[in-house]
């Protein structure tokens, strides 16, 4: 009896324990959403933006707001806004994280600074893709089971304006070597039209463009913007220095070229207005290019058999040192680009899709180019002054 009278009391004890022991209050979380009966999403003042520098640091170019999103309960939601380039798809994005804010202010400074670092072209409308996303933590500051939700996808078209000071002369769309210096020399040196593509600078940016070739000593030399026509030149109204200097539209003077024979780089700053001549290593710029790889029509079968067709895949040289080839790509796949057809020595290629840094030999990623996603005719443009790969 003793002992029922003991289990009684334990039983009794534990009751009362559990009976004031306070409940966990636990919080329940929903998945959130943008869109309720009094919002549609993100919105834009604008969609259609021409950027110029007048006022840039401080004059608004586009304001971004949205609504709050739920969860279901009280709790703290964090907001992202995602900027990418209509090509980039939000694969990579540029992530602006702006706490619990519903709104987000640009200045005509910081948009144009953002669209040119997606690749937007100084001048050229060009398109971006806005959406915000939204995010919720657990009360210990760890990521939260529930999905971030995603907004609607904005589309805006951008002009942008330069950074750069304005060019002392107009830029022309392209320029030309001529003169005795070059490889005609006295007796074909100053025959106009001049050869091309040997003969034509590449273009490095909007007001920089460069060369390489080979020039003899003691001779001089002009740029022209027109290939074949006199009508105006560059030259120089001084004495001149093998080195290069200031150049003027239209100047009396021939400029003076270097005093021996040897392969040379001649940069043209038409925001300067200024020309460097300084000696130039063979090799840095090919002569030829082509693309080997998987993605090219070979495919997995053939696609890596190295030498490659020709002409189907040789670039043509566009320029000086500018290289350009328009061919089906296989989607998913790969490749690179060779300086020597049938020779494994050297190769060149990148780390995107869409283009970007040119990079050498080992520097390639995995030792390949990733070709886009979608198979398709791409024309792959390869600029060995401005470093810079496309593919379009």
């Amino acid at each position: 009896m003793r002992n029922i009278f003991k289990l009684l009391s334990i039983s009794a004890g534990l009751l009362l324990f559990a009976a004031c022991k306070k409940d966990e209050t636990r919080t329940i979380l929903n998945q959130g959403t943008f869109y309720t009966a009094a919002s549609t999403g993100l919105t834009s003042s604008d969609t259609t933006l021409v950027l110029d520098s007048a006022n840039a640091a401080t004059a608004k170019a586009v304001t971004f707001k949205w609504p709050v999103v739920s969860f279901g309960n009280n709790v703290t939601v964090s907001y992202t806004l995602q900027v990418d380039s209509v090509a980039g798809k939000f694969a990579k994005p540029v992530n602006i994280s702006v706490g619990s804010s519903l709104s987000l202010v640009y200045t005509k400074l910081d948009f144009n600074t953002l669209a040119q670092s997606l690749g937007l072209i100084t001048g050229v409308a060009g398109k971006l893709i806005v959406r915000v996303k939204a995010d919720v933590n657990q009360n210990n500051g760890a990521a939260s089971t529930i999905p971030g939700a995603l907004s609607n996808t904005v589309t805006l078209t951008v002009t942008t304006y330069s950074n750069n000071p304005p060019p002392k002369y107009p830029v022309p769309a392209n320029l030309y070597i001529i003169g005795n210096a070059t490889p005609g020399g006295d007796a074909h040196g100053w025959d106009n039209p001049v050869p091309v593509p040997n003969q034509q600078f590449t273009r490095i940016d909007a007001t920089t463009f460069g060369i390489v070739l080979q020039l003899i000593g003691g001779k001089s030399f002009d740029f022209l913007p027109k290939n074949g026509d006199w009508g105006h030149k560059y030259s120089i109204s001084g004495t001149g220095d093998p080195a290069g200097g200031a150049f003027e539209p239209d100047a009396a003077k021939d400029m003076v070229g270097p005093v021996a024979d040897g392969l040379y780089k001649i940069i043209v700053d038409f925001v300067k207005g200024t020309y460097t001549v300084t000696p130039a290593v063979a090799g840095v710029i090919p002569t030829n290019l082509f693309i080997i790889g998987n993605a090219t029509p070979g495919g997995e079968t053939h696609g890596w058999d190295n030498p490659v067709p020709v002409p189907s895949q040789q670039f043509t040289r566009i320029s000086s040192g500018e290289f350009s080839i328009t061919l089906p790509l296989i989607g998913g796949k790969s490749y690179v680009f060779l300086p020597v057809n049938g020779d494994w020595a050297h190769k060149y290629g990148g780390a995107s899709k869409t283009g970007g840094p040119l990079l050498a030999d080992n520097a390639v990623p995995n030792s390949n180019t990733p070709a886009p996603d979608v198979s398709g005719t791409y024309t792959i443009d390869v600029n060995f002054f401005s470093g810079q790969y496309t593919v379009k």
